[in-house]
């Protein structure tokens, strides 16, 4: 293990796992552009068995207005989902229970707001997952509930706005990537008023080809050696060839051709009665039916069997490895650090200094944004990749753009906003009351960065914190900065950089006993 690797190890500890005695219970909501879900799983061993399960169709991508927004009347249908998934997960600690949102939150322009109020009515943080984790943990989930094989497998996942392929081996995906089309916008792009004709049907599979057209050169037949479908509208499709004497749910082109001229007789999404389909999959059958055919032709799929699991399942796994030694987000932070080969002795300087001044200055702060400031002050001198002129600016924009697993999207912006604002005027942050993250957090990066600029090991004064409202004094032990005369001018300039935003900041002598 390198040295930047040790340091991660040893500067952020594995959290404390529970005595073998105490069932550990885990829970994950999805808040998915078609349905939304939550699950209970109890740990055993290596695996993690479902205790509970609930599902509800919400159709979120089904309500945007003309603006691209969601409308009241979808958020109140979600939000009392929600207030219902809090009921089954009352008990679960905060940090046991991972809830996030998917593409049609990712697409939602009042996305914020409406997190917001969700977060309020479940009674947990909920996160924004990019399209490169969602599939990355589609995978994760799907590959822990398959047979163990060491051949290369193709995941996809149709879900109700988006669609994920990922071609992985064992547990670990090689490569993932997510399309914008899914049961429920296919459906409402190309079957509105519900009737289904051929034309309408074959410009739905043209189109969704056309969107997922570059997975055939990076998913294609010479990058696996099996396929498996997750999710609804795969799952839908399974259960009709088997209600049907068809298959034992295996999937293959000439059961979409015949589930085809079946919808086609039909003539509308009324009139379907197909054996095997649940009654909330009647009205998005049409554009699952098309995005599948579309996947089936442009990634040359011969047969594709069901997977379960899927992106609650993954959420499960990835946070039972945050209680363990296999945290997905220090792996990702480790290896982003060795790629841009930080000096893992001044990254270990700087971290350990901004978490400690943090606990000073804002004892009450959660150890998730402690854990957030830790990693980000590790990482904060990744820019110099680049170049060692304006890092800081590189660092904001490879930490905000970089695949991290593990990490939600709205985390890695938090941290590459304290990375950003590491040095130089805090003008360009904002405003502070818009700021993503605490401004006792920004200082205390700043502040580990002045007090470890020699990048030598260095003994930090007696230091004493006293604050009124937004106004704070930090004494310091003039011995200590007489004998340390550039941080001293490091410190008032530091002072001025706050007063220019409109915060007091101010470094005092002062010999405390």
């Amino acid at each position: 293990m390198n040295r930047a690797a040790r340091t991660l190890r040893a500067a952020h500890p594995k959290q404390t796992l529970p005595s073998k005695d105490i069932i550990m219970l885990l829970g994950a909501v999805d808040l998915g552009s078609n349905s939304f879900r939550v699950e209970i799983g109890r740990v055993e061993g290596d695996r993690i068995v479902t205790q509970s399960y609930w599902k509800e169709t919400v159709r979120l991508a089904g309500g945007f207005d003309e603006h691209g927004a969601l409308t009241p009347e979808i958020q109140a249908r979600a939000l009392a989902t929600l207030a219902r998934f809090n009921e089954r997960l009352q008990g679960l600690p905060k940090h046991q229970v991972r809830a996030v949102g998917t593409q049609a939150l990712r697409a939602a322009t009042n996305s914020k707001e409406f997190l917001e109020k969700a977060e309020q009515v479940l009674g947990y943080k909920i996160e924004l997952l990019s399209g490169h984790e969602e599939a990355r943990l589609v995978f994760k989930g799907c590959a822990n509930t398959l047979p163990p094989s060491e051949k290369r497998r193709l995941i996809v996942d149709i879900g109700g706005a988006s669609t994920e392929f990922i071609v992985g081996r064992g547990l670990e995906p090689e490569r993932c990537e997510s399309y914008k089309i899914g049961c429920v916008n296919t459906s409402i792009r190309h079957f509105r008023d519900g009737r289904i004709t051929p034309k309408s049907f074959e410009q739905a599979v043209t189109a969704c080809e056309a969107e997922i057209e570059e997975g055939g050169r990076l998913f294609g037949p010479e990058h696996y050696d099996e396929a498996f479908g997750s999710a609804g509208t795969f799952g839908a499709v399974s259960d009709i060839c088997v209600a049907l004497g068809w298959s034992d749910g295996a999937v293959t082109p000439e059961h979409l051709e015949k589930l085809t001229r079946m919808l086609l007789e039909a003539k509308d999404v009324r009139n379907i009665r197909f054996a095997g389909l649940k009654e909330d999959r009647r009205e998005v059958i049409a554009g699952g039916l098309a995005v599948l055919t579309a996947v089936f032709r442009t990634l040359g799929i011969r047969s594709m069997r069901p997977a379960s699991g899927a992106l609650r399942v993954g959420l499960l796994y990835d946070l039972w490895g945050r209680f363990s030694d296999r945290d997905t987000r220090e792996i990702s932070v480790e290896a982003l650090m060795k790629k841009a080969l930080v000096d893992a002795d001044q990254a270990e300087r700087v971290s350990s200094t901004a978490v400690e001044l943090c606990r000073r200055l804002a004892p009450e702060t959660p150890d998730d944004d402690l854990k957030l400031l830790r990693w980000a002050a590790l990482m904060h001198e990744v820019g110099m990749l680049i170049t060692s002129s304006r890092y800081h600016r590189h660092g904001q924009y490879i930490i905000s753009n970089t695949d991290m697993p593990g990490f939600a999207h709205s985390e890695q912006i938090r941290m590459a906003t304290l990375v950003l604002a590491q040095r130089g005027t805090l003008k360009k942050l904002g405003t502070p009351s818009d700021w993503c993250v605490s401004w006792e957090s920004v200082l205390a990066v700043r502040l580990a960065v002045i007090l470890a600029h020699a990048r030598v090991d260095v003994t930090l004064p007696v230091m004493k914190f006293e604050r009124d409202g937004d106004e704070l004094v930090v004494r310091i032990d003039p011995v200590w900065l007489n004998q340390h005369p550039l941080t001293d001018y490091l410190l008032n300039e530091e002072s001025l950089n706050w007063s220019r935003i409109g915060r007091t900041v101010r470094f005092e002598r002062f010999a405390i006993a």
